[in-house]
């Protein structure tokens, strides 16, 4: 385990121990821990500690500001502490010594400012928020906020891809930053997609009304609306045309007379494969067809009877597509 999964996985472990998550919350974790035996000693070494801080006796009598100001003067001069390997040996230290003079609980709470969803793989990856906002997250993806939404904003960070449907609230707006974009909205729908490659980030909007800033650029948005934000800040904006968007979360792909180069793309990014279609006049070819969570092998089975072609896999996910016509 590397120090980020650390980071991210230690404030939604400690909840868990304290009884104090969601159902869908609980299933994430039981599932993060069966995935590996690293985890699974992870996680117990976690709860060995916030078992021996309840244990401690007369934990009232202790007066935990005093103690802890002690333990982190007596550390200061120990100026590499600032690098990320050392922090995180000093948090380990704290927190042994959190538990021998009786402050595990409030080492806890140190790391229960912020909660991290993270979408695991071959799951629905269905987190109901503290403001009852709903979040779908693509397999991989990740979504960062403040316990109970604390402050004036529902503010939350986004890394991957999520559908949002939030619960309105005008006196408290969610915002979504990702990248060096910052969606606002109020109550509304919307899927939200960022790129850690390029550093572009895609917002599709299906209900409702948002504000999409990016690098001091803005546009408001309206259902059916679609605005990409490049590295550089500039944002494009168009009606989406593209039913697919959100095939991720609905396990559909739809195609209404579609040429082929654009089916391909999808079938890509739907699949994570990549197709190569050998015979170029192929990609002008026109598909109407519904695949409804169907494998990758029964669409490319489907595509062999319409357009007559052959395929071969190379490599893990790589496929040739040969022959092939629009008259099949």
């Amino acid at each position: 385990m590397n120090i980020e999964q650390e980071d991210h996985i230690l404030p939604i472990i400690t909840r868990y121990l304290k009884d104090d998550v969601q159902e869908d919350e609980r299933k994430f974790v039981k599932n993060w821990i069966a995935q590996s035996e690293i985890n699974k000693n992870y996680f117990e070494e976690v709860e060995q500690l916030w078992k021996a801080s309840e244990e401690i006796d007369d934990f009232d009598k202790i007066n935990v500001n005093d103690e802890w100001d002690k333990f982190t003067s007596n550390t200061s001069s120990q100026k590499d502490i600032q690098t990320k390997e050392n922090n995180r040996a000093f948090l380990k230290i704290a927190a042994s010594i959190a538990v021998i003079i009786g402050l595990g609980a409030y080492f806890m709470n140190y790391f229960n400012a912020d909660v991290t969803l993270i979408a695991q793989t071959g799951e629905e990856n269905r987190f109901v928020l503290p403001d009852q906002s709903v979040v779908w997250l693509n397999e991989g993806s990740e979504l960062t906020y403040k316990k109970d939404f604390e402050g004036k904003t529902r503010a939350s960070q986004l890394k991957g891809e999520g559908f949002f449907e939030v619960a309105k609230n005008p006196e408290k707006p969610f915002v979504v930053s990702t990248n060096n974009t910052e969606t606002k909205v109020l109550g509304t729908s919307f899927n939200l997609k960022t790129d850690t490659n390029t550093k572009e980030t895609k917002l599709v909007l299906v209900t409702g009304k948002v504000q999409f800033t990016s690098d001091g650029n803005q546009e408001i948005l309206l259902p059916g609306d679609k605005v990409t934000a490049k590295a550089n800040g500039i944002l494009l904006k168009k009606v989406n045309d593209n039913p697919n968007f959100i095939s991720w979360k609905s396990k559909v792909l739809k195609f209404e007379d579609v040429v082929m180069s654009d089916v391909v793309k999808d079938i890509e990014q739907f699949y994570n494969v990549e197709l190569v279609i050998e015979n170029l006049q192929l990609k002008d070819c026109t598909l109407t067809s519904v695949f409804e969570d169907e494998s990758l092998d029964d669409v490319l089975e489907t595509l062999t009877i319409l357009f007559d072609i052959t395929h071969q896999k190379i490599g893990t996910n790589r496929i040739l597509i040969k022959g092939g016509n629009c008259n099949s």
